[in-house]
């Protein structure tokens, strides 16, 4: 089964550096933002998706985590966290491969 990957900015992340620039300007200085740069898409031939985010010190304790959400096809439940891209990455592509 093909998988396709499509790689696009966050829009959290989008929305985050544009309140960077204008408080930046005003002297205030925000928090880190909650999620990482890219948001990566993974959809199979059936149209199910899962969405990949990095989560950057997420829990305040310098640890970086990637989760996946499945948006479309009933997956999985909730939410899963992994400790490296490559990992979340791969569990993502075995629920899409995933033969129902």
């Amino acid at each position: 089964m093909t998988i396709h990957v499509e790689k696009r900015i966050h829009q959290v992340w989008s929305e985050y550096m544009h309140y960077v620039y204008y408080s930046a300007a005003r002297g205030m200085r925000l928090p880190s933002p909650i999620v990482g740069k890219y948001q990566y898409i993974l959809t199979n031939e059936k149209g199910q998706e899962i969405s990949l985010v990095e989560l950057p010190n997420y829990f305040s304790d310098g640890v970086t985590l990637w989760e996946i959400y499945c948006l479309e096809g009933d997956l999985f439940e909730d939410i899963e966290r992994f400790e490296t891209y490559d990992e979340a990455m791969e569990k993502a592509k075995k629920y899409l491969e995933k033969k129902n």
